[in-house]
């Protein structure tokens, strides 16, 4: 591999030994020197040695995203996005002219859909999803995609009829009369998304591709990513991002194994080093609740605008000590999906009974939303790392604060609380139900509001623009316990670099909006160029 040099440009390197720089040599994909231009120059700049001018750009460890499923961001991209609607007449004006437009045997799907922003906060019903598109099957996944909108011909395809019983992990929305009404919460959905004719091996890489480059625009130079579901097989997911390495696509990509797959990652992928530094494999996903806007996360008290409920538990607490049992007999980490506070306290509580020790990985808090002072204090003598998306400030807030009960207010998106605790922290944006842009993480980290909000919301919790930053740089590499490799622009460390056309540790925070990015390099080879 040819070395590079990567100079003029005003680097901030995170590294506390050597915070800032102008140029940086590469050698086989790591980083060999940070200093000055005229010092690198000099010293390496000999024939065979490529070049690349910075321009005065702003160059930052490579940002990785620490949660996401990227296959299903690819395939947002390809697919309705409902996240701009605000009525659900235009939502079902978009499904009708949608569905004449599918051939016979297709379905409609769409994704991210909210009725907390339409201006009456109602979701769609099947009655009126059958009147848009009364032959072709629809199914809408909410924006939390723990509910989904369906219509009566969805129903049908997957055998779903009104004498049908609530699954252990799910449930069908009814009307007063007992009569389906075309909600369907966490995974009763997955009888019609089975029904749904599955998309071709070829289809399925492309939606990775879409997504991988996406990223890459956005300035990440990795992910981490659970798209097993998508993939529907722990070979395919293999063959397709292995595929998408040898088209050239420079995206480094580590992998959570949703649970359902373990016995056949174990099977196929025991093999696999955890240590390619292109393709790895990490925690095992479960799931303990499910999300604020379905009132299925699962709280430690009544819900303010239902105290009928506390949510929902996908596991009682002795199905999730079985499972992290499984997980350990396997030598692996796990990341459990817990919002609530109930449900984070029921993870903490399985990973403190089977702990976890194997080098420098650590098990995984998944969104970790409500978590109460006790939790963190528990959670500081754990190896444990919490992945956060900063971005579902802008999208839950403010209808949450009707829904939370309030004595848990204080302990909700609590970030610098976790911060202070020393708990390490990656940052995330859970695409595609938040927009895979880390800089729209990065600005709600630090303001506490959307883009064109002036609310600000817990102020007390806002992070620092370099607190922020260091959410999807040195957090994430913690939280995938590689901290060694990544996370900063060191000597001896992945040569991952993120450009941009202006500071993103401006004390102007809304200037981050503003910034675009020139260059993604990964390994030290351009992935990306504006």
């Amino acid at each position: 591999m040819a070395s590079q040099i990567y100079f003029n440009g005003r680097i901030c390197t995170l590294d506390p030994k050597n915070p800032q720089a102008e140029a940086v040599l590469v050698e086989e994909g790591r980083v060999k020197a940070v200093g000055s231009t005229e010092e690198i120059l000099l010293q390496s700049g000999r024939a065979g040695v490529t070049r690349f001018d910075l321009e005065g750009g702003y160059v930052y460890p490579g940002l990785t995203d620490s949660h996401l499923h990227l296959m299903g961001h690819g395939m947002k991209l390809s697919m309705l996005d409902l996240s701009a609607v605000r009525s659900k007449e235009e939502l079902l004006y978009i499904v009708r002219e949608r569905a004449v437009q599918v051939p016979e045997g297709s379905w409609v799907l769409g994704f991210n859909w909210d009725e907390n922003k339409f201006s009456v906060p109602v979701p769609p019903m099947k009655e009126e999803l059958d009147e848009v598109s009364p032959n072709r099957p629809v199914i809408l996944s909410r924006v939390c995609y723990h509910v989904h909108a369906v219509n009566s011909a969805a129903l049908r395809a997957a055998g779903i009829f009104r004498e049908i019983s609530d699954p252990s992990d799910g449930k069908y929305g009814r009307d007063l009369d007992g009569e389906l009404n075309g909600l369907v919460y966490e995974n009763a959905s997955q009888p019609i998304f089975d029904a749904i004719p599955p998309w071709t091996l070829t289809e399925r890489m492309n939606f990775a591709r879409i997504g991988a480059q996406d990223a890459l625009s956005k300035g990440l130079t990795g992910v981490h990513t659970e798209d097993l579901r998508s993939a529907k097989r722990v070979k395919d997911l293999i063959h397709i991002f292995e595929g998408l390495l040898e088209e050239g696509v420079r995206l480094r990509t580590h992998h959570l194994v949703y649970y359902p797959f373990l016995q056949e990652f174990q099977e196929i992928a025991r093999n696999l080093s955890y240590k390619d530094q292109w393709f790895r494999f990490g925690a095992v996903k479960l799931f303990a609740d499910g999300s604020f806007g379905g009132r299925t996360a699962l709280l430690s008290q009544p819900y303010a605008d239902d105290p009928s409920t506390c949510g929902f538990a996908v596991h009682t607490e002795q199905e999730l000590e079985e499972r992290v049992r499984k997980v350990r007999t396997a030598g692996m980490p796990i990341a459990i999906h817990a919002i609530g506070d109930k449900a984070a306290e029921m993870a903490i509580q399985a990973m403190e009974n089977q702990p976890f020790i194997h080098g420098n990985l650590r098990d995984r808090l998944v969104h970790g939303q409500i978590l109460r002072e006790d939790l963190l204090d528990r959670m500081v003598r754990m190896p444990l790392a919490v992945d956060i998306q900063p971005r579902f400030v802008a999208s839950d807030f403010p209808w949450v604060m009707d829904r939370l009960p309030r004595p848990l207010f204080h302990t909700a998106y609590a970030w610098k609380s976790l911060l202070n605790k020393g708990i390490p922290i990656g940052g995330g944006s859970d695409a595609p139900i938040e927009p895979i842009d880390p800089l729209l993480g990065m600005h709600a980290a630090i303001t506490r509001r959307s883009p064109e909000g002036k609310e600000v919301y817990m102020p007390e919790q806002k992070l620092t623009p370099l607190e922020a930053l260091s959410l999807f740089t040195i957090g994430s590499a913690q939280a995938a316990g590689e901290e060694k490799e990544r996370g900063t622009i060191s000597i001896g460390k992945y040569a991952d670099l993120s450009v941009f056309d202006r500071d993103l540790l401006s004390p102007e925070p809304d200037s981050i909006l503003e910034a675009t990015p020139l260059l993604t390099v990964v390994n030290g080879e351009v992935a990306y160029q504006v």
